[in-house]
C-alpha cells in the first residue's frame, strides 16, 4: 500500500483521522478519487480491542451503530439504515446470511485479520458495487502486493485476550511467492464465553469462531494478476440473549477467481473480472443449546447460496475518466422451521420462512469524472438493474401439518395482502451526480445528488412465520414495491497543518420505503391483529455527521465526532423505527516513536422518537432509551523490530447501558423487541509479530 496524498504513514490515532480521504493508491489498480464521506484504513492500524466480527468494528465510526443480539453478528447501521439498504462485499463478493433474522449478518462471513482495508463509503455514492446501496457501501478488501525476486514469506501471527467473556484470538497469515506469483495461506480461531453488563448480570453471547483461506496469485507483471481465492468460515454454539433460539452452527464456503490487466489499447487502460460463489449453511433452535422454556422444540435449518460476477473496464476520452461495467448477482435461499410438541423428533414442518426463494439480478454501470477546471471536478454515474425473484410454487401452496392456526405462505399472504405468492420482475434505474470545487487551498466543497433503487430482500418479500397468538406471524409481502431513495449531500473538508474538520450533510426522500410494521388494517393490510408484516410508506431521513482533529505539540492529538439522523414515517407520521438518536466521541492521545497512549469518550443522547406504541407502532423498538457514556483507554508498544503489543479497558467505570438499536426476537410464542445490554468492563490484550 502506498500513502496518498496528504495521508500521514503513522498509524492512525483514531479512525477519525481518516474518515475523509483524498485519495487511496492500490496496488495492482489505477489511483481513484475516493468519494467524500468515505472511510477507508488498514485494518491491523484501527484502534480497537478484539471486535467480534466486522460489524462489531465497524460501529467504532461515526455515523455507524450496531444492532446486538448476542455477543457475535452484530449488524451495522449507517445513517439509520441496515440489513439490505448497505451493500457488503468481502473481498469483491456479495454474501447474504442464512438466518432470516440476521444472526449471521454478511459481517460476520469473515475473518478480520485476513483481511488488509477496510472501506466504507455512506450514502449512494457510486454506482460500482451493485444496485440499492442507499445507506452506503462496505468493502473488506485483501491486498497482496507482488513479491519482489529473493523476498523472504511474509508472516504475521497474531492472538488476544480479553477478562469478561474471557475471549480468546489466535491466528497466523503468511505469504510466500516470487515476481510471477505467490500463495497466501490465512487461518483465525476465536472464541469466547458469555459476557456481564455493567450491573453484573450475565449476558447469553458466548460464541465460537474458526476461518481459513487459500489465496493462489499469479502475477507475471506489475500489470497483470489473476488470483483464485477460498475462503471458510464456521460458527458454532452461538449464543443469544436477543432471541428465543441459539445457533448450533452457521458455516460458509467462499470462492472467487478474479482478474486484472494494464492495457494501453486506445482509451481502454485497465480491465477488471471477478467471479464468485457463497454458500452457507446455518442452523437454529430452541434446545440444544438452553434450557427450553417453550413445549415446542423448534428447529431452523437454512441455506442461502449466492453466485455472481462482474466485468468492469476503465477508460480515459479526453480529460474525462470512465469506468463502464456489467454485473450479475443470484442468490436462492430456503428456510423451514421444524417442530414438535415435548418429543425428541423435531421434523414436522411449521413455516416456511424461506419457501425457496430465487432473486436474480443483472447490472449495467457507467461512471465518469471529469475536471471542470484546475479547482472543481464533475463525476456522474448510471445505473441499469433487471431484477426477478420467485419461490416454489409447490411448497408455497402445500399447507404444514398441524393445528388450523398453522398456514402455508401462500395462505398467509392472501390473508393479509389478498394476493398469491408471486414471481417478480423489476426495471430499476438509479445514479448520481456529484460536484467538487476547491474553495481555497486546504477546503473544499462537494454536493451530491442520487437515486437508488433497493429491491425487497426474500425475507421482506416472502417471509412465511406462522405463530400464535396472531401477533407472533411474521409475513412477508409479495407484492411489495421496490424502495427509490432520492438523496442530497454536502460535504465541507478543512485542512490545516495541525488540524483537520469535516462537515457531512444529508437529506434522503424515500418513495416506497419498505416498512417492517404490525397489521393494524393499514391501507392494503386486511386483517388488524398485530402480525408482523411489510408495507410501503413514504418516508424521509435526514442528518449529518461532524468530525474533527488537532495535534497539540509534537506528542499530543485530540479528536471528536457527532452524528445524528431523523427518520420519519411521512405516509402515518410517526417516527420511524431502530433509529440511532445523537451519538459521538472526544479523544485524546499521546504518541512516543515506540509507543503511545490514548483515551476515548464515548457517548450517546437518549432517543425520544421511538415507534412503540402497541396500539399503532411497529413494536421494534423497545421504548426511550435513556443516554450513556463510557471511557475507554488504549495503548500500543512496538516489540523490538517486529512485534506490537496493543493493551485496553473497554468501559473503564463498567456502566450498564445498551444502545438503542436491537433486534427483534425469533420466537412463535413470545415476539417482541429484546435490547441486550452492552459488556460492563473489559480489559483485553492483543500481540502481532510481522517478519
Amino acid at each position: 500500500m502506498t500513502a496518498a496524498a496528504g495521508e500521514s504513514m503513522d498509524p492512525p490515532a483514531d479512525p477519525l483521522a481518516e474518515s475523509v480521504l483524498p485519495e487511496v493508491v492500490v496496488t495492482g489498480t489505477r489511483s481513484t478519487l475516493l468519494p467524500p464521506a468515505t472511510f477507508s484504513s488498514p485494518i491491523q492500524g484501527l484502534p480497537v480491542g478484539l471486535p467480534a466480527d466486522g460489524g462489531d468494528l465497524l460501529r467504532h465510526l461515526p455515523g455507524v451503530s450496531g444492532a446486538r443480539m448476542g455477543g457475535h453478528g452484530i449488524d451495522p447501521i449507517v445513517r439509520g439504515q441496515s440489513q439490505n439498504q448497505l451493500n457488503v462485499l468481502i473481498d469483491g463478493a456479495y454474501a447474504f446470511g442464512g438466518c432470516p433474522n440476521r444472526m449471521d449478518p454478511p459481517t460476520t462471513l469473515l475473518d478480520l485479520d485476513a483481511f488488509d482495508r477496510l472501506t466504507l463509503i455512506k450514502s449512494a455514492q457510486t454506482v460500482r458495487y451493485g444496485g440499492g446501496g442507499s445507506g452506503g457501501t462496505i468493502l473488506f478488501e485483501r491486498e497482496t502486493p507482488r513479491f519482489s525476486a529473493g523476498e523472504a514469506p511474509r508472516v504475521r501471527l497474531n492472538g488476544g485476550l480479553t477478562s469478561n467473556s474471557e475471549a480468546q484470538s489466535a491466528g497466523a497469515d503468511i505469504a510466500f511467492g516470487n515476481p510471477l506469483g505467490f500463495a497466501r495461506v490465512t487461518g483465525q480461531s476465536r472464541s469466547a464465553d458469555n459476557y456481564r453488563d455493567g450491573n453484573g448480570d450475565e449476558v447469553r453471547s458466548a460464541f465460537n469462531s474458526d476461518a481459513a483461506g487459500v489465496t493462489l496469485g499469479l502475477t507475471p507483471n506489475d500489470g497483470t494478476r489473476l488470483e483464485l481465492k477460498y475462503d471458510r468460515t464456521h460458527n458454532w454454539d452461538v449464543l443469544f440473549a436477543g432471541s428465543a433460539m441459539d445457533s448450533p452452527y452457521s458455516d460458509s464456503d467462499q470462492w472467487r477467481l478474479t482478474f486484472d490487466q494494464d492495457v494501453v489499447l486506445g482509451p481502454l487502460h485497465a480491465l477488471h473480472a471477478a467471479f464468485y460463489s457463497v454458500n452457507v449453511d446455518h442452523l437454529m433452535d430452541n434446545y440444544s443449546l438452553r434450557t427450553q422454556t417453550s413445549p415446542f422444540r423448534m428447529r431452523v435449518p437454512t441455506e442461502s447460496d449466492t453466485t455472481g460476477g462482474r466485468v468492469v473496464a476503465d477508460l480515459t476520452s479526453g480529460a474525462t475518466d470512465w469506468t463502464l461495467g456489467v454485473d450479475s448477482l443470484k442468490v436462492a435461499r430456503d428456510a423451514t422451521r421444524y417442530w414438535n410438541f415435548r418429543s425428541t423428533s423435531v421434523d414436522v414442518p411449521q413455516s416456511f420462512l424461506w419457501p425457496d426463494v430465487e432473486q436474480d439480478a443483472l447490472g449495467l454501470f457507467a461512471e465518469a469524472e471529469h475536471p471542470l477546471s484546475e479547482v472543481a471536478r464533475l463525476t456522474a454515474g448510471l445505473r441499469y438493474d433487471r431484477v426477478r425473484a420467485s419461490l416454489s410454487r409447490s411448497r408455497a401452496n402445500a399447507a404444514p401439518v398441524g393445528p388450523a392456526w398453522v398456514l402455508s405462505p401462500s395462505q398467509l399472504y392472501a390473508a393479509y395482502y389478498g394476493r398469491a405468492a408471486e414471481d417478480r420482475a423489476e426495471h430499476n434505474l438509479g445514479g448520481f451526480l456529484r460536484y467538487a470545487r476547491d474553495l481555497r487551498p486546504g477546503l473544499e466543497l462537494t454536493a451530491g445528488l442520487s437515486r437508488s433503487v433497493r429491491t425487497a430482500d426474500a425475507t421482506e418479500a416472502y417471509v412465511a412465520s406462522n405463530g400464535n397468538p396472531a401477533s407472533a406471524r411474521w409475513i412477508g409481502n409479495p407484492g411489495i414495491r421496490p424502495e427509490r431513495h432520492h438523496q442530497i449531500d454536502l460535504t465541507l473538508t478543512r485542512t490545516a497543518t495541525t488540524w483537520r474538520t469535516g462537515l457531512e450533510v444529508f437529506y434522503d426522500r424515500v418513495s416506497d420505503y419498505i416498512l417492517r410494521d404490525r397489521a393494524h388494517g393499514q391501507s392494503g393490510i386486511l386483517l388488524s391483529d398485530n402480525a408482523s408484516i411489510y408495507r410501503n410508506v413514504e418516508a424521509e431521513l435526514a442528518g449529518g455527521e461532524w468530525t474533527g482533529e488537532i495535534r497539540l505539540g509534537a506528542h499530543w492529538e485530540a479528536g471528536a465526532s457527532l452524528a445524528y439522523v431523523s427518520a420519519q414515517n411521512r405516509t402515518d407520521g410517526r417516527a420511524i423505527a431502530q433509529i440511532p438518536p445523537l451519538n459521538g466521541h472526544l479523544s485524546l492521545e499521546h504518541r512516543r516513536e515506540s509507543w503511545s497512549g490514548g483515551a476515548r469518550l464515548n457517548w450517546s443522547d437518549t432517543q425520544h422518537r421511538v415507534d412503540d406504541d402497541p396500539l399503532i407502532g411497529s413494536g421494534l423498538d423497545v421504548g426511550e432509551t435513556p443516554g450513556w457514556w463510557t471511557l475507554d483507554l488504549y495503548g500500543e508498544a512496538s516489540l523490538g523490530q517486529h512485534g506490537r503489543l496493543r493493551l485496553g479497558i473497554d468501559n473503564l467505570f463498567d456502566r450498564a447501558y445498551a444502545d438503542h438499536v436491537n433486534r427483534a426476537n425469533l420466537d412463535p410464542f413470545n415476539p417482541g423487541a429484546v435490547q441486550v445490554n452492552e459488556p460492563g468492563r473489559v480489559l483485553w490484550a492483543r500481540v502481532s509479530v510481522d517478519f
